[in-house]
């Protein structure tokens, strides 16, 4: 398609107007995501409106959770759809597909969160602790033994603060 070279825009004017840096369009165009209108003599890419809406698409899908992959494909189903219901039923076997990672991620966070409710919990306990921080031992607290199991990231901030007591000895 010939666009008017003044209405064409080089990677950095685009990449402004898209949010996204020259790098990452350069790899877009690695992935087969986007490509330019054309090339200058000079080499410099060229970019025209539909490659700004391209790119833009493909942002919005990756914020969706869609991997790079996957939006490649989604862009290549009109070429190996026969018809339209073809092409329905390919988008909604790619959109039920990315229903089950949202599902795994939802799993994921509501373990995340009952973690951080644990961990709330457990220091909750100990904001009346008064023993100087190199100079406690938590593993022998009440308050810490006390919890069948200790959200790794309270359990790395002991561990740290262990290991710099024996080498301050």
């Amino acid at each position: 398609m010939n666009f008017p070279r003044d209405s064409l825009m080089q990677i950095g004017d685009l990449a402004a107007k898209a949010g996204v840096t020259s790098r990452t369009i350069r790899y877009y165009e690695e992935l087969g995501l986007v490509e330019p209108e054309e090339r200058t003599g000079g080499g410099f890419r060229l970019y025209s409106q539909s490659q700004l809406r391209r790119l833009r698409i493909v942002q919005s899908l990756k914020d969706l959770g869609f991997a790079l992959e996957r939006i490649r494909e989604l862009f290549n189903l009109q070429n190996g759809a026969e018809s339209g219901g073809g092409l329905a039923m390919a988008l909604v076997a790619h959109l039920e597909e990315q229903d089950r990672h949202i599902d795994e991620r939802i799993r994921e966070y509501m373990l995340m969160r009952e973690r951080n409710k644990k961990a709330i919990e457990i220091l909750n306990g100990c904001l009346c602790c008064t023993v100087k921080v190199l100079e406690r031992d938590c593993h022998r607290c009440e308050t810490y033994r006390g919890h069948d199991a200790v959200p790794d990231l309270i359990e790395c901030t002991i561990y740290e603060s262990r290991a710099g007591l024996r080498s301050s000895k």
